[in-house]
């Protein structure tokens, strides 16, 4: 079974159980203040369509240790993909992002509220504030839900501490983040460090424990869970970096400047600098986190990248991450069809395009 065999028609189930979701927060919200009903659409809005990756990861790791209620299953899913909304929307302000899948973010959303109904205070500061707001509400709900769902009590204790365990390393990652863009030598090994904690824990490794958990994994069956989607979510921030670098704001919804005007801490970057002329070491530093970059100015980066060969060892790498992550799948489960659902999705994730 291919990766998009067992995600789409989930997703699908997600965003229905979302759309019910959303609606009764709203009918509740309204009954407290408009305000608060429109922080509710505002996020609906934000985290709507997608692959639901996250969230039929939960499924995958539910039904590889022999979980069979759907029904019971998807409300977690759905919890996974609203916390994914929430690290978004923080994330959107961190960075400075005004696009997300090609839509206003949040904070930019809530930024143009203000410029159309007030006159005081700062657009800006509103737009960041409400935004911080709606990501850590969407964060409660999260876990709510979980702790609502059908399973034995202390399963959902587990669920919701390693929920929150993955929840505290992205906030780890996020911090190492912001730090290390204020220095000015990067080591590849802090970069790898938040690909770690940012992304391989809550898009791969996390959910599919969560999942697991729920259906009474032990601590083995949860380490194999991590031999795979920690280093296939590390190939999967690479691949993302790679795209942010090189892809189209068509196919990643975002401008194809963003990255480098954020000034982002990537592999490309640091491994441009470890193996560049001091030439093209001046170059790319001088052209990393400027704000005003022109087209042209852009390419060049993206040549000195190219020419230093920073490209393709962040494309080796991730491709050697994905070879790894796929020898553990056959410990995992010896369902042939899930196994494929694994090994599918591994590929999917260094030849991904957004």
């Amino acid at each position: 079974m291919d990766y998009k065999e067992y995600f789409l028609p989930y997703a699908a189930e997600i965003d229905v159980f979302l759309r019910h979701f959303f609606q009764q927060k709203i009918k509740e919200a309204k009954r407290i203040t408009p305000i608060a009903a429109g922080m509710w659409e505002h996020f609906q809005n934000f985290i709507a369509g997608g692959k639901r990756i996250r969230g039929g990861l939960v499924k995958l790791g539910y039904e590889c240790l022999g979980g069979v209620d759907e029904k019971k299953i998807l409300p977690v899913s759905a919890a996974v993909e609203i916390v994914h909304g929430a690290l978004l929307a923080h994330d959107d302000i961190i960075d400075q992002s005004e696009l997300r899948h090609g839509h206003p973010t949040i904070h930019k959303q809530y930024e143009n509220y203000h410029q159309a109904h007030y006159q005081k205070g700062l657009p800006i500061r509103y737009g960041e504030n409400m935004a911080i707001v709606v990501g850590i509400l969407a964060e409660y709900e999260a876990v709510s839900l979980v702790n609502q769902s059908q399973f034995l009590p202390q399963l959902k204790v587990q669920a919701i501490n390693e929920l929150c365990r993955f929840l505290e390393e992205t906030g780890y990652g996020e911090g190492l983040d912001v730090d290390l863009a204020q220095r000015e030598e990067i080591k590849e090994k802090e970069v790898l460090t938040i690909h770690s904690l940012k992304t391989a824990q809550y898009t791969f490794a996390g959910p599919l424990k969560i999942g697991g958990i729920l259906a009474g994994a032990d601590e083995a069956q949860l380490k194999r869970f991590e031999d795979y989607g920690m280093p296939v979510g590390i190939a999967f921030q690479l691949q993302d970096d790679i795209l942010g670098m090189f892809g189209t704001e068509e196919k990643t919804g975002k401008p194809a400047d963003d990255d480098i005007k954020e000034g982002k801490n990537t592999l490309l970057y640091t491994q441009a600098l470890k193996s560049g002329t001091a030439s093209q070491q001046k170059r790319l530093k001088s052209l990393w986190g400027k704000k005003d970059i022109t087209p042209k100015e852009l390419e060049e980066a993206r040549r000195i990248i190219k020419d230093t060969d920073s490209l393709a060892y962040s494309q080796n790498l991730a491709f050697e991450l994905v070879k790894k992550g796929k020898k553990a799948v056959s410990k995992i489960t010896k369902n042939r069809e899930l196994q494929e659902v694994f090994l599918s999705l591994a590929d999917f994730v260094i030849g991904r395009e957004k």
